[in-house]
């Protein structure tokens, strides 16, 4: 009797056994992966993770185990979400779900990190006062894009336009400036709000020309008085007041000679107008030419001044846009008027000797925001 009840009772356990096998769930859960293709490395992306029960989600990437939170765990479709911060080049998330019966599923999905701009960056080594320059900045055209550019010469901001298809800054070191380093700062962001920080070094050489002793007479130099330096200050100011700036270049041609002829001072010449008196620069090309001689456009502007001065005489100021203006001095007559569009290449005037001036030539400026710049340096050239 007591065998056949100990036979009875391990029969028992072993249809319990079999009837809690049966009855126990040991379907894995089933899930559905939303994950982006690709992210900008560096910063943080979701991947959401949606199962038809509830369950315990844990993701591996890369080096990182996290678990994610439910975002909504009720009705038939639970979901859940986990923040991961993404890692350069294609990598994998591990995603293991399990469910309150211990049935685990798992998936594996591939994310791309799109790493960070690499510019190709070009600027000159080294340059003398007066010298106007270009700092260029180019990127692969595949991969992250800069939405914006931004260029700082010896803590300076620098203007950034598009020219040639590239996106340049326009520098320049002013005349005077003492020899030593400047340092460029250049910082590019892309269309995720990623920054990269790129930084130069500029060196300014010692000026190398001697002062050159002008030697005018009083004649000549009488038209100097305060009155009229006040006078042309104003008018300079006020033109530049009156305007609304341009800030993308007008030109898209190399710029040209305004006119043919000898060049009898060069820019930036340390000069006394009179023996002990103060040295300055000069801050354009003078070209002599026989009076009469058509002066051009250097390159397509618009005119904001135009008319006769007691230092400048017959002159004429263009603006080129992107803060750069071209001055035309000493002219005997004038072909154009303020605010009228011109032309490269349009006759705007004619050479004289008025003004401060011993004999018919052009005195001819580039002025890049203020700043003199040497002219010759952008003759056949869309940018220096």
């Amino acid at each position: 009797m007591r065998r056949l009840l100990l036979l009875t009772a391990l029969l028992l356990g072993v249809i319990a056994l079999a009837v809690s096998n049966a009855l126990r769930d040991t379907t894995p859960p089933v899930l559905s992966v939303d994950a982006p293709p690709e992210v900008p490395a560096g910063l943080p992306f979701d991947l959401e993770v949606s199962a038809d029960e509830p369950v315990t989600v844990l993701l591996s990437y890369g080096v990182a185990s996290v678990q994610a939170e439910a975002v909504s765990a009720d009705g038939d479709a639970p979901r859940y979400r986990a923040s991961l911060l993404a890692e350069e080049g294609t990598q994998t998330v591990m995603i293991t779900a399990t469910d309150a019966a211990d049935n685990a599923a798992e998936e594996v999905v591939s994310v791309t990190g799109i790493g960070p701009l690499a510019p190709d960056i070009s600027l000159p080594g080294a340059l003398i006062p007066g010298e106007p320059f270009t700092v260029s900045t180019t990127w692969a055209a595949e991969g992250p894009q800069a939405v914006s550019v931004e260029v700082e010469v010896g803590g300076e901001a620098q203007r950034v336009v598009a020219l040639e298809g590239v996106s340049v800054a326009l520098g320049k070191v002013p005349l005077g400036t003492p020899e030593g380093e400047l340092d460029v700062s250049i910082t590019l962001t892309d269309e995720y709000g990623r920054a990269v920080n790129e930084t130069r070094v500029l060196e300014v050489l010692a000026y190398p020309q001697p002062v050159e002793e002008l030697n005018l007479s009083g004649s000549v130099l009488s038209v100097i008085t305060p009155e009229g330096r006040e006078q042309e200050r104003q008018m300079i100011e006020g033109a530049y007041e009156r305007i609304d700036e341009v800030l993308e270049p007008t030109w898209a041609e190399p710029f040209i000679l305004p006119i043919q002829g000898r060049n009898t001072s060069g820019f930036g010449s340390p000069r006394r107008y009179a023996a002990g008196g103060n040295v300055s620069y000069h801050n354009g090309a003078d070209i002599a030419a026989p009076t009469g001689t058509p002066i051009l456009a250097t390159n397509a502007g618009r005119v904001l001044v135009a008319g006769f001065y007691p230092i400048k005489g017959g002159f004429t100021l263009i603006d080129h846009g992107a803060g750069l203006y071209s001055y035309y001095l000493h002219q005997s007559a004038l072909h154009v008027k303020a605010v009228q569009e011109v032309a490269r290449g349009q006759h705007i005037g004619d050479v004289g000797s008025t003004g401060l001036s011993t004999g018919p030539h052009l005195h001819w400026e580039m002025r890049l925001d203020g700043a003199a710049t040497n002219p010759l340096s952008w003759v056949g050239k869309v940018r220096p």
